[in-house]
């Protein structure tokens, strides 16, 4: 009998095609599709048997260049095998893998990177101000806060870390760069939706800090998070592991962003984004 062998995946995928990405009864969501992917080529029997994990479980409409999945096989992982049982769009790619512990879980990564693209106006002088004064604002964000009013409550403890929040220019849009070893449900759109408004705001509500306290006598913000469509989670990092990298797979995720996502100025960044991004490996 072959030896079980823990593998991790590094997957891309396009958030706008599915229903989210976590497992939910009657609807298509991007784990499921990666599960039911696995099964039909023979790499697992079931979720529960291989120890399948995900890293992170995205909204509806968010996007990954490097989300993550853990699971053990018996078999030898054959990446272009997996990608063939994957939707014929190309919305869901498998492109690196790398053999891990039988301990490891995929959730427990040193941090994580999510890049935000929010759309600037027209007055170039307006705009260099408001980058400015935006980067000090995160700034306020970066360290150990209570995010409270900073996410969508989902009963767990708010008081995280962020390690930064980098603001960069990006043709049309500002790429928020946001690095922490968690995030809480919605907090990344959430502080970007609270910086993108923070102009029309009252004297109250812009002093920033104080809403990071959790003795705070404010309950909402009452700011809409920003648009889903706009976030990418981009990569998951952890201790000593080697990615091998399917040319296939990379090529593949190249041709799809130029054919399908050129036409769009917004996807038009991401691509040059995510092409970077790939350079940035050394790949």
């Amino acid at each position: 009998m072959q030896k079980m062998i823990r593998y991790i995946v590094r997957v891309y995928y396009e958030g706008k095609n599915y229903f989210g990405y976590q497992r939910q009864p009657n609807v298509s969501t991007v784990e499921e599709t990666l599960l039911q992917a696995l099964i039909e080529t023979d790499h697992i029997i079931s979720a529960q048997k291989n120890w399948f994990i995900s890293a992170s479980r995205t909204d509806k409409n968010v996007n990954a260049i490097g989300n993550i999945i853990g699971f053990n096989s018996e078999k030898e992982i054959i990446l272009e095998q997996i990608n063939a049982q994957l939707p014929k769009d190309n919305s869901i790619v498998c492109w690196s893998h790398t053999k891990v512990k039988k301990c490891f879980s995929p959730k427990h990564s040193l941090k994580k990177k999510y890049w935000y693209l929010a759309e600037k106006g027209n007055n170039e002088d307006e705009i260099e101000k408001s980058i400015n004064k935006m980067q000090k604002i995160c700034s306020l964000f970066e360290g150990i806060n209570d995010y409270r009013l900073f996410c969508k409550n989902d009963h767990r403890n708010t008081i995280r870390e962020i390690e930064q929040i980098n603001i960069k220019e990006e043709q049309n849009y500002i790429l928020f760069e946001f690095v922490a070893q968690s995030f809480l449900w919605e907090q990344v759109r959430r502080i970007v939706g609270y910086v993108m408004n923070y102009w029309g705001l009252s004297d109250e509500l812009q002093n920033t800090k104080a809403l990071l306290h959790t003795r705070t006598d404010i309950d909402n913000l009452n700011i809409q998070p920003a648009d889903p469509n706009n976030l990418i989670l981009v990569e998951h990092y952890y201790e000593d592991v080697k990615w091998v990298v399917n040319d296939k797979a990379l090529k593949i995720i190249k041709e799809k962003i130029n054919d399908v996502l050129r036409k769009i100025k917004k996807e038009e960044v991401q691509k040059r984004l995510i092409l970077g991004y790939i350079r940035d490996l050394k790949i």
